[in-house]
């Protein structure tokens, strides 16, 4: 299924990124407006963490087909987008530490999908916090964006002068 390739390739891309960098360069705020890179990471984290027990749940409800919408505003980084969830922690933590936990929160979601036809994530519907009731596969299909368009902030922020000192 193409989302598993999407949802697998994009999490790679992300640890790839992550790999050459020092504990001190994922855990700095460069300033006082932006996100650590550890502070992106838990973000994604916990919406992996929201994500597959949420789907558990879409797929055992009646199927309630509604019409895709326009998800490609993700990755417009020249809109600011403020989550709708807590901010993620600044407590520090070590790069193994971090790219143990993005490869493993995701491997549930990925193994889950694995036995579903996607016509079943076409019919299931789960709740978006921005965008309302969406196809189970097009909240997934934004998933793979919103990680896309945070693997654009961590490059912008590893391209920071401030963090090419650490």
């Amino acid at each position: 299924m193409k989302l598993i390739e999407d949802l697998t390739a994009v999490r790679l891309e992300l640890v790839d990124l992550l790999t050459p960098l020092s504990h001190e360069q994922l855990n700095v705020k460069i300033n006082d407006g932006t996100w650590s890179i550890v502070q992106v990471v838990r973000h994604l984290v916990f919406i992996d963490e929201l994500i597959y027990p949420s789907l558990l749940k879409a797929m055992q409800r009646e199927s309630n087909v509604v019409e895709e919408k326009n998800i490609d505003f993700v990755r417009d980084r020249t809109q600011k987008l403020k989550s709708p969830y807590p901010e993620p922690s600044e407590d520090f933590i070590e790069k193994g530490n971090l790219i143990n936990l993005l490869q493993t929160v995701r491997q549930p979601l990925l193994n889950y999908l694995k036995t579903v036809e996607e016509k079943e994530l076409i019919e299931k519907t789960m709740l978006h916090p921005l965008l309302g009731p969406m196809q189970t596969k097009q909240l997934l299909e934004f998933v793979v964006l919103h990680e896309k368009r945070h693997i654009e902030q961590i490059q912008e922020l590893i391209g920071s002068s401030n963090l090419a000192s650490y």
